[in-house]
């Protein structure tokens, strides 16, 4: 009985060695860095590392993660590696060692390497796409409008969604079940080990806090330092998609109302003033109506002002100029001779085309990648007939986003199956306490989003930042935090407040 005894014994010892060996960091490839060959990125390292295709079976099929680095300035007082992600889903991440100094302060890049690598089926990464050239793309997009409301506008955009998800799968290949967020954070993971840092040191902006967030709650014991900047909320992305997307349209309803407040505040200094937000709604439902045709000029449409506006809610600099768009295409809906008089060699506002950042990619795997995520981590109604429905609801809501919103996702509706995604649980306890950042009038990724990230995690610190765009930006002391947390793990105190430097509409 006791040699039995201590057989058990041994065997539990084994078993429990199993159960934790996922904190234990495994024996894994160096990254190669070498000089970057792409024009965008020269003067910088770039890499590429192979991960499991299936992390389910590691050591089979592999597919490849491009990277790129800025080492250290001063490699004698070097920490290790900051990774970061700059969201979408789709976002490739390479190009972030070019943004260094908006990133991080001279002291942080003085004493950590800086990486940023394209997630799976992204940039150079074994990039997917769902039609062989742009001009296929673009044909099927031309028969999708971003904010339907006619029954033909409603009935195209849901057939041209079902063919392009129907494109998709025909098209992406062995990647297309193996998109998800869970495979990301795996994957960061091997990259940590291939960078030879220990524990994590990561930035993640909008989508990317999800990355960070799903990896902090599989690998708890390997968190150095994590900041989550212009949060999602985990659970209900990931767990209640629909519901995301109408809080999500609301988020963007706080940001313009708070930018047609600040218009008005500042007077002469924002070209929109003087009842913003009646201007606003007047020209949004005419537009509603149907499209307004605009001499010498073209048309604008509905999808023109609410993309050309959400667009400018994601950065503060922006505001000036955008309320001089609006209040010159108000004039122009409206028939205001000197905004017709002053139409020569001026372009009617559009929202800015999604396209790829590297000239001879094709232009829109960043989409073709966001869909494939996006349909991948949540669950989203099957049956496209409900969508108009959706959009009913979320647009009494939220007047100017909650249709588009609404109708975003509706490919999904015939997305494959995929139950390899992460939702949850989100509360482990990590080895470092987890900064959270977010702006209060966030479009995005709403500062409510934040509040339910700092809750659900198991170890995390809130910093707010007083102020617009998407993620923090324009801000010293949100600077100031980062680098005492990358560098020290210094804590803001709970409940502090940063200001934002930069006035919405600055004085004339």
């Amino acid at each position: 009985m006791r040699r039995l005894a201590m057989r058990v014994t041994a065997a539990l010892v084994a078993v429990s060695a199993v159960a934790v060996a996922p904190q234990a960091a495994a024996a894994a490839p160096s990254i190669a860095w070498s000089a970057c060959t792409e024009e965008p990125l020269a003067g910088f390292e770039c890499g590429t590392y192979e991960v499991p295709l299936d992390h389910d079976k590691p050591r089979g099929v592999t597919t490849t993660i491009a990277l790129a680095r800025r080492p250290a300035g001063d490699p004698a007082q070097r920490i290790g590696t900051i990774f970061v992600n700059p969201g979408g889903p789709g976002g490739a991440g390479r190009n972030m060692v070019r943004a260094a100094a908006r990133i991080a302060s001279p002291e942080v890049l003085a004493r950590f390497d800086l990486v940023g690598f394209d997630p799976r089926g992204i940039g150079g990464s074994d990039p997917i796409q769902c039609f062989a050239t742009d001009e296929e793309a673009e044909a099927l997009f031309a028969r999708m409008t971003g904010v339907p409301v006619t029954a033909e506008q409603i009935r195209d955009t849901l057939r041209a969604d079902w063919e392009y998800t129907e494109a998709c799968k025909r098209n992406i290949g062995p990647l297309l079940t193996h998109m998800s967020t869970l495979n990301v954070a795996k994957d960061l993971d091997l990259l940590r080990q291939g960078a030879g840092d220990e524990r994590l040191t990561y930035i993640g902006y909008s989508y990317g806090t999800l990355i960070g967030a799903t990896y902090a709650n599989l690998f708890p014991n390997r968190v150095r330092a994590v900041i989550l900047d212009g949060n999602v909320d985990p659970e209900q992305r990931t767990d209640h998609r629909l519901a995301n997307k109408f809080d999500r349209a609301g988020g963007f309803e706080i940001a313009l109302d708070g930018f047609l407040r600040e218009c008005d505040k500042a007077g002469p200094a924002c070209a929109f003033s003087g009842d913003a937000r009646g201007k606003f709604e007047r020209l949004r439902d005419r537009l509603r109506q149907g499209p307004v045709v605009i001499p010498d000029l073209g048309t604008i449409t509905l999808d023109d002002l609410v993309g050309f506006t959400g667009q400018t809610l994601y950065n503060v600099a922006a505001f000036p100029d955008a309320a001089g768009e609006l209040q010159w295409v108000y004039g122009l809906v409206f028939g205001d001779p000197a905004a017709l008089r002053s139409a020569a060699g001026r372009d009617l506002p559009k929202a800015p085309p999604v396209r790829g950042w590297l000239p001879d990619a094709y232009s829109y795997n960043g989409g073709d990648a966001g869909t494939a995520v996006n349909c991948t981590d949540a669950p989203l109604p099957r049956d496209p007939a409900l969508y108009p429905g959706f959009a009913v609801v979320f647009e009494k809501a939220h007047p100017t986003f909650g249709r588009a919103e609404a109708f975003s996702e509706a490919g999904c509706a015939n997305w494959p199956r995929i139950r390899e995604a992460y939702d949850g649980p989100w509360n482990r306890r990590t080895a470092e306490t987890i900064l959270v950042v977010n702006p209060t009038y966030d479009p995005a990724t709403r500062l409510d989003f934040a509040k339910r990230m700092t809750r659900q995690l198991g170890d995390a610190r809130l910093l707010t930042l007083d102020g617009f765009g998407h993620t923090s930006n324009y801000s010293a002391c949100v600077t100031g935090w980062y680098t005492r947390y990358l560098l020290d793990g210094d804590l803001p105190p709970v409940g502090t407040r940063c200001a934002q430097d930069r006035a919405p509409f600055p004085a004339v």
